[in-house]
Order: C-alpha cells, then sequence, then structure tokens
C-alpha cells in the first residue's frame, strides 16, 4: 500500500491539548490484519511508562473478503453513552420520585446517546473510513493522535515490526525515523 491519497479526506486540524500545543497524526499500515493491534498494545505499555502521550488511537482492519472493521479507542458509543444517560436520569428521578423516575431514566438514556452520535473527539471519523477503504485485503492500519514529540523507547519499540508510514504531521525528521523504524532493514 502506498502513501494516502492527498485529498480533502485527510484531515487538516486535529485536536488542541489544554496546554496549547497541536497533536500529531500517525498513520502505519501492516501486512497482517492482527499486526495493528499488536502495535497499540505495545504503544499502551509505553504510555503506562511515559515514553508517549497519546490522544487517541484507531485500528482499521481490511479481512481477507475486504471487510473494514474500525476500533475507536475514544469516541463514546451511542450503546455506552445511552446507559450512562440513563443511569443519571434515574438518579434525577428518584429526586422527584413516582412516574418522573421512569421519564428521566428514559430522557437520559436517548440524551446520551444523541451526545455520542454529535461528539466526535480525536481522528475524524470519515478519514478513518476513508482508509479503511485504501487498505489491501488482509492488512490493518493504526492511526494515532500523539502529543509532543516521539522518544527513542517508541521507535525501538516499533523496530520489532515491520510497516508502512502512510500519514505523518510530525516534521520530515520525525517522518523519517518513524520510516527506519518500522523498516524491515537493520
Amino acid at each position: 500500500m502506498t502513501d494516502l491519497p492527498a485529498s480533502d479526506a485527510v484531515p487538516a486540524e486535529v485536536s488542541v491539548p489544554v496546554d496549547g500545543e497541536v497533536d500529531h497524526i500517525i498513520g502505519v499500515s501492516f501486512d497482517k490484519v492482527t499486526r495493528a493491534e499488536e502495535v497499540l498494545l505495545a504503544l499502551v505499555h509505553l504510555q503506562q511508562e511515559g515514553e508517549i502521550a497519546m490522544s487517541d488511537a484507531v485500528v482499521v482492519l481490511k479481512d481477507d473478503d475486504g471487510k473494514v472493521r474500525i476500533q475507536q479507542t475514544i469516541d463514546p458509543t451511542p450503546g455506552r453513552s445511552a446507559l450512562t444517560g440513563s443511569i443519571w436520569g434515574m438518579l434525577v428521578g428518584m429526586l422527584f420520585g413516582g412516574p418522573v423516575f421512569l421519564a428521566a431514566a428514559a430522557a437520559g438514556a436517548g440524551g446520551g446517546a444523541l451526545m455520542a452520535k454529535l461528539i466526535d473527539l480525536g481522528l475524524d471519523d470519515a478519514w478513518v473510513k476513508d482508509v479503511g477503504h485504501w487498505l489491501d485485503p488482509g492488512t490493518s492500519a493504526l492511526l494515532i493522535l500523539v502529543a509532543a514529540d516521539v522518544r527513542p523507547a517508541v521507535l525501538a519499540e516499533l523496530g520489532r515490526y515491520e510497516g508502512d508510514v502512510l500519514y505523518c504531521t510530525f516534521p520530515d525528521a520525525v517522518r523519517q525515523e518513524l520510516e527506519r523504524a518500522l523498516s524491515d532493514e537493520d
């Protein structure tokens, strides 16, 4: 797979964290369906050690039949948000008692599900779907938002895997380091 095509589908802006620094996008494709999940797990361990600061991560899988699956790590799902909303609604309903209890729970569930549909945190969902279409069958991609720089420990960990940098908003020098780490050359 080659670099992502330049188009309006590629996100022009990413979220701005509280400290005012812009997160950078890194997109990497892998020749195996499960590889992006393996790399994400390794990066999560590095995040716990303070070696990388990921704001969002999305795994995009395209099976041998061409079916695309997207695994978000941040965006709230309607089901989870509906459950949370119904719990808050029940708490409010308990304060007023009677039939208000059920109405408040239903309103809370509906409001939570609606908010999940309207809120898009992290990477742009439309762009993530486009990446899924650009992948070859039997491959995967890991798309992450990274705050700050890419530390040597991250590059060393990525060196355990073979992949191709699809997209990178870091300066060219960082992209080249990522490409070198992901190449199969020693």
